[in-house]
């Protein structure tokens, strides 16, 4: 994956990890990198600054990362809208992923990091985009990340008659392992 002419924004309060952060996209050649520390600052940059990707620490000493996110995405600034956004968090529960997906996140990246995490992650939200979602009711990347199609359930339904056939007659009254 080719990083050279993709620029970062890094929106953390803490600016030790947030230094570590820019030194591994660095590393991947990536041709800017800014750190805020604040969701004020980091949706100022976003409304003067084109970035490819802003990085968003989960726990800001302000606000939470969410709350930037939905800024993000409601705002009216040509480009913001859009911008791939990916959440940084210790915090990896059920509710916390789902709050994130329907806030809007393109990636969410585990704490602690590793920087072929980053690179992962990174490398998905530039060049694996979904498609972006405007609803009344959301407004991001598709929450569903299924590549295949969903033909899948014509498929088991076969397989069941198939097997509801083959008991009847006596045949094999294993069941047929599917792809749920």
């Amino acid at each position: 994956m080719n990083f050279r002419n993709k620029k970062i924004l890094l929106v953390d309060s803490d600016l030790y990890i947030a230094n570590i952060m820019k030194s591994i996209l660095e590393a991947f050649e990536v041709s800017s990198v800014k750190i805020t520390p604040s969701n004020k600052d980091g949706l100022n940059l976003l409304k003067r600054y084109r970035y490819d990707c802003v990085f968003i620490d989960n726990l800001l000493q302000e606000n939470s990362g969410l709350e930037l996110v939905e800024q993000i995405r409601k705002s009216v600034a040509e480009n913001i809208q859009e911008t791939p956004v990916i959440l940084c968090t210790a915090y990896t529960g059920l509710n916390t992923l789902l709050k994130a997906r329907d806030v809007g996140v393109t990636e969410i990246l585990a704490k602690p990091v590793s920087p072929e995490q980053i690179m992962q992650k990174l490398g998905n939200a530039l060049f694996k985009p979904r498609e972006f979602i405007v609803s009344e009711q959301f407004l991001g990347p598709d929450r569903r990340r299924r590549t295949r199609k969903a033909d899948g359930i014509e498929e088991r339904r076969g397989a069941a008659a198939e097997n509801t056939a083959s008991e009847k007659s006596g045949g094999d009254h294993r069941r047929a392992q599917t792809d749920a």
